[in-house]
């Protein structure tokens, strides 16, 4: 028997991907290249916001057709789609075989008839890899659908992280990101996500290890310790900022001001290493003013660690405060405005990119190639964020020292160097 996992979504959804071929594997089955050559299809989803649920939905119908062109195929359904959006028993589901909700291993384990041991690995390859920390999230932001899709936050036990981090050495890593919905939160006693970071970069020197989704109100001590003591850790950070304008980030929920936030940037920009962090911005959010857009537009520009903004218009999710309170206030943004913020916010991100380019140029860097022409430096998170060229073919998963002979936004192109 045979299958295959369609995963959709973000690196946490990934995570769970692997725990559910893991079950697969334990279970005897073997994976399979693509639907076609496979006995069952495990479709991972996402349905954050509104075209996350349609891009589901839309890999949904395909997999039906497939499941009635070849007789004793079966379809998993699993993740964020089931958990937001329950059966309401009016049918349409007799195609599926078996809805699971976000990272149910245990469900799969049961399904097909593994006793499972109790715990879960993970099964994959690639030079990098994600290492889930955390689960749910406890913020309760008026925009966001996740605490009533997966829960309130629980961090994962310090034992089970290292555990699942030997792993996935083990199976390649080359580089490991430590992922969850509120990272920043995680702790065990007296240990934090940055001695967390400390610890396992202490284990695997060998490894990169990337910070995601630092919610700014849960940012943790220790940064400068763990920046200059660990060259493994690679200095990144992505921070969900979501906003800067104070009146706008009390109406998201989000538990801190404009001036916190400028505190917070004002830090890392003076912390030795050079650093590089991702905002995640939203834009044309109810009641949202020219004022208040400025205010954000300003922020974006203002400190030199600044490297990468993710900017999404905000939509209107059932269920969240904010669409109940929207529907009340009628004060949503005009779409075509929201439209044109969007816009501008991409510009300003491509004016950081340039004032990196002046950086990068020239100088001689540790790059993670990710295919033999293709990688990524310490400042750039695979898949996501700024590509690198190679000028020739290098190892693919190898550390490669190289010169960035040109630098033009979000593609490098580099010279790798004789050792």
């Amino acid at each position: 028997m045979k299958y295959h996992i369609v995963s959709l979504g973000c690196p946490k959804n990934r995570v769970d991907s692997e725990r559910f071929a893991w079950i697969f594997r334990s279970a005897g089955y073997q994976e399979a290249d693509s639907a076609d050559s496979a006995d069952v299809v495990l479709l991972n989803t996402c349905a954050f916001i509104a075209p996350a649920t349609e891009e589901s939905l839309e890999y949904l119908q395909e997999l039906l057709a497939w499941k009635g062109e070849g007789p004793g195929r079966k379809i998993v359904l699993a993740g964020c789609l089931p958990g937001r959006y329950a059966d309401d028993g009016t049918g349409g589901l007799d195609e599926i075989d078996l809805i699971l909700g976000p990272e149910d291993w245990k469900g799969l384990s049961s399904w097909l008839g593994y006793f499972h041991p109790g715990y879960s690995g993970v099964s994959g390859s690639g030079s990098h890899r994600y290492l889930k920390i955390a689960e749910g999230c406890s913020n309760g932001c008026a925009y966001c659908t996740i605490p009533s899709i997966r829960g309130g936050f629980r961090g994962v036990s310090p034992e089970i992280i290292l555990k699942e981090a030997d792993m996935l050495v083990e199976q390649g890593a080359r580089e490991i990101g430590l992922v969850a919905q509120d990272s920043g939160r995680w702790e065990s006693g007296n240990m934090n996500l940055f001695n967390l970071a400390g610890k396992l970069a202490g284990i695997h020197r060998d490894t990169w290890f990337r910070l995601y989704y630092l919610h700014p109100a849960h940012f943790p001590s220790g940064a400068e310790e763990l920046f200059a003591s660990c060259p493994n850790v690679v200095p990144y950070l992505d921070i969900p900022v979501q906003h800067a304008s104070s009146r706008i980030l009390k109406r998201m929920g989000r538990g801190y001001d404009e001036s916190y936030l400028r505190r917070l940037m004002e830090k890392i920009d003076s912390m030795d290493t050079e650093f590089a962090v991702r905002y995640t911005v939203i834009t044309g959010y109810p009641g949202e003013t020219e004022e208040d857009f400025t205010r954000l537009r300003k922020f974006l520009g203002d400190y030199s660690s600044a490297r990468h903004i993710a900017a999404f218009q905000w939509y209107p999710e059932e269920g969240t405060l904010e669409y109940s309170r929207t529907m009340k206030n009628q004060d949503e943004v005009e779409y075509g405005t929201a439209a044109e913020r969007l816009a501008t916010v991409s510009a300003v991100g491509d004016a950081l990119y340039a004032r990196w380019d002046e950086k990068l140029e020239g100088q001689s860097v540790t790059v993670l190639s990710d295919d033999a022409e293709t990688g990524h430096t310490v400042w750039d998170a695979p898949e996501v964020d700024c590509v690198v060229t190679f000028t020739e073919k290098v190892k693919p998963g190898s550390f490669v020292k190289v010169r960035i002979v040109e630098s033009s936004g979000a593609v490098l192109v580099a010279e790798p160097l004789s050792e």
